[in-house]
């Protein structure tokens, strides 16, 4: 089959934004897309500059100011997402199962998703991860730009006293029992 051939100053099928700004912003959103695309499933970075969690202004998912805090007395895996992130979705299910099968007080799971709407966020965890604690972090606060979070879902692992463990870049198998061994590892070392 032949693709009809377009006059690009005649717009038609295939022809794309005639207008130079809209052709920029496709351009931008591709090029974006294929960035983060790429980072989807990146290993862990061994020379992470984050080596302590900072203190998270946050909303709680009724828009509420809140604080996610450095620190909590004891290991927690904190997991940042978007509702626009296909894999962070898709991996919310697993990491609620692995939720479930940790020792109660011993390791908290928590969620942040990248919002400025708790309704949204709120209403698609109570369908599909209703026992995850969850947060906000709206897009635009200067602590995403220090978290580098230019790709999504990103997994930390965080000790008792503050100490980044690891950092996980890219969307994760958390039945997978090579991922838990090396979750029990880093836990136990931490």
């Amino acid at each position: 089959m032949r693709l009809p051939r377009v006059d690009p100053g005649r717009g038609g099928p295939g022809a794309g934004p005639a207008d130079p700004a809209k052709r920029r912003n496709a351009i931008a959103a591709i090029v974006g897309a294929g960035a983060w695309l790429a980072g989807c499933d990146a290993p862990r970075a061994p020379d992470d500059p984050l080596q302590r969690w900072p203190e998270l202004p946050v909303l709680d998912l009724a828009d509420r100011p809140a604080t996610l805090p450095a620190t909590s007395g004891h290991p927690r895996i904190i997991n940042l997402w978007a509702l626009w992130c296909a894999p962070c979705r898709r991996e919310l299910p697993g990491l609620q199962r692995l939720a479930l099968t940790l020792a109660p007080g011993a390791t908290e799971v928590c969620t942040v998703a990248l919002a400025d709407d708790g309704f949204a966020v709120r209403e698609y965890l109570r369908q599909h991860a209703s026992n995850l604690q969850g947060v906000l972090l709206p897009p635009r606060t200067p602590v995403v730009q220090e978290l580098g979070l230019a790709v999504l879902p990103q997994t930390f692992v965080v000790a008792a006293d503050g100490r980044v463990l690891v950092r996980w870049r890219g969307a994760r198998e958390w039945d997978s029992p090579a991922l838990r061994d090396e979750l029990d590892r880093l836990l136990r070392s931490g």
